[in-house]
């Protein structure tokens, strides 16, 4: 990361894929970058950049899987088995409306049965490919998913860069940011200064979503941030110390009892934390925990057991307020 370069003014899009089932096939797509439990794939063409996110590390852990679909617009999913794992990472699509995206199976793969896992979810809709070179031409045809407002960048990694400070890894879900912005952290709810910004290891003066981008930051310390964490302007985000409420749906998939004596996750976008859970009437529940949530009314909220034997998404619901 040199942030020392002289920024330019951007005009590029930015599309972000995650990659589903069989993953070797990103390295085909852009070149390999930040590697940690997920794993960065780009690549830039003219005033495009397209950023390709497996989660490297599922399905040993299920955390990977809803950070990885959270940080993307479109999905592909490179089928080579069926298997409960297909099954979860169509669980989470789906939950998550990921309904952009496209299809590549094996011969192998039986599509009969492939489609009957698939129906009633919005993977249903993905357009098939044949072959990596016909989804090559698919993708490159796309343009940007624009979404206007208030900054809001997910961040999903943090440095301590020598000569530089505190940076930031993560997506500009909505709205835009340029160098010297004051913008608010979330859930400390601490005012910080956008003193640089990369994108593609380019400096530039702004960025727009959704742009993956690198952010110098002045205003925080290293040990005070952390993945999941958000950027925003001030007050658009309400913070819950220890407990909110959500409308809940179980994933029919998952067959245990929800156990109020049960240590589970919470996925709020990037943010996963240890919660226990109180059930309450019509299909309420309320969700305790030690550390602080950010959100907004009608975020979609997913209860996770990574101990479970078969799949590990519970359900969700939308976060009342």
């Amino acid at each position: 990361m040199n942030f020392i370069d002289i920024p330019t003014k951007t005009h590029v899009e930015s599309i972000n894929f995650v990659c589903l089932g069989q993953t070797d096939f990103a390295k085909e797509l852009g070149k390999k970058g930040q590697s940690s439990d997920i794993t960065i794939y780009d690549k830039k063409k003219d005033d495009k950049i397209m950023t390709f996110v497996i989660p490297s590390g599922y399905p040993d852990k299920i955390q990977p899987l809803i950070i990885a679909v959270n940080l993307a617009e479109y999905s592909i999913i490179n089928v080579k088995k069926l298997d409960r794992f297909l099954g979860e990472q169509i669980v989470a699509l789906d939950i998550l409306q990921l309904d952009r995206g496209f299809l590549i199976h094996s011969y192998e793969v039986d599509t009969e049965i492939l489609n009957s896992i698939l129906k009633n979810t919005v993977s249903s809709s993905y357009k098939v490919e044949q072959n990596i070179e016909s989804l090559k031409e698919s993708i490159n045809s796309l343009s940007s998913v624009k979404r206007n407002g208030p900054p809001i960048i997910h961040i999903d990694n943090v440095y301590n860069v020598k000569g530089v400070g505190v940076v930031v890894l993560g997506i500009l879900k909505q709205g835009a940011i340029k160098i010297h912005d004051e913008l608010i952290l979330f859930p400390q709810k601490k005012k910080v200064t956008v003193k640089s910004i990369q994108m593609h290891d380019k400096n530039v003066e702004d960025s727009y979503s959704p742009a993956r981008v690198g952010l110098a930051l002045t205003g925080i310390s290293f040990d005070k941030i952390s993945r999941g964490d958000i950027l925003s302007g001030i007050n658009h985000f309400t913070s819950a110390d220890q407990e909110l409420i959500i409308d809940f749906k179980k994933v029919p998939f998952y067959k245990n009892d929800l156990s109020e004596n049960h240590s589970y996750l919470l996925s709020i976008g990037i943010q996963i934390r240890p919660a226990k859970i109180e059930k309450l009437e019509n299909n309420k529940l309320k969700i305790l925990s030690e550390k602080l949530f950010s959100f907004k009314s009608k975020d979609t909220a997913i209860l996770l057991n990574p101990d479970s034997k078969s799949i590990r998404i519970v359900g969700s619901g939308r976060v009342s307020t």
